[in-house]
């Protein structure tokens, strides 16, 4: 049950984050989720909307889309007078093996509310587009 939990969190907070270009406005999508992480030394912003663990990134502010290809990600998800509980997602799938980049994700609170708290840290390797 709680690893279902925890790869729920993290499936949202990858969805809400990703959002084909197309999109009209990612950051007011429904269950929207923004990650700041810093990619190739440059920091930006992403927004993931989707269920699939694999969905790309919309960055914010530009027409390039993140499609990520291999996770190292700890998502902690503490209940209001609880105990933490911690999940570490290294999923990876095959992807193009040229102009891939590791972007670090640091501590950041996905979501606060009455339930509790949850967060996010690590690494997600993959491409941008247009290439």
């Amino acid at each position: 049950m709680r690893r279902r939990l925890l790869m729920a969190i993290a499936c949202l907070a990858f969805a809400g984050i990703i959002v084909p270009a197309a999109s009209a406005d990612p950051i007011q999508a429904k269950n929207a989720t923004q990650i700041h992480a810093t990619c190739g030394g440059q920091p930006l912003t992403v927004v993931v909307n989707g269920n699939g663990e694999f969905t790309a990134a919309h960055v914010v502010g530009s027409t390039s889309v993140f499609i990520p290809t291999a996770f190292n990600l700890t998502f902690t998800f503490t209940p209001v007078g609880g105990v933490p509980m911690s999940d570490t997602d290294t999923s990876a799938k095959a992807g193009p093996g040229k102009n891939t980049v590791t972007c670090t994700i640091p501590l950041q609170t996905l979501f606060s509310g009455p339930e509790g708290t949850a967060t996010i840290h690590g690494s997600v390797t993959g491409f941008f587009t247009p290439r």
